[in-house]
């Protein structure tokens, strides 16, 4: 399955949709390093992945209110992510490009 990530990718008015479960380093390594790496929006979100499927589907990848500065979603061996995205095919998406981490 093709994706881009990045800043250009509008996930503005996402929202959650589902949940991954997966270590930091396997998420880098199927999606490359997350478009946001330090806290934003109160401290609520630390880490934060941008992707646009090649079909059009939006999915960010983000952990949420841990507000300990990302520490836990990077060193945790298997840590629970939010999915967001503006429909259920962004947890699919997301889900068939993990496998099975």
């Amino acid at each position: 399955m093709n994706f881009e990530t990045g800043t250009h990718v509008k996930i503005s008015m996402s929202s959650l949709r589902g949940y991954v479960t997966a270590n930091f380093w396997d998420l880098v390594e199927k999606f490359g390093e997350p478009t946001y790496n330090e806290s934003f929006g109160e401290d609520k979100v630390d880490v934060e992945w941008c992707i646009e499927f090649e079909d059009g589907t939006i999915a960010t990848i983000y952990n949420w209110k841990d507000y300990d500065g990302g520490q836990r979603c990077r060193t945790d061996a298997t840590y629970r992510w939010h999915i967001g995205g503006f429909s259920n095919e962004a947890v699919d998406a997301v889900q068939a490009v993990v496998g099975g981490f």
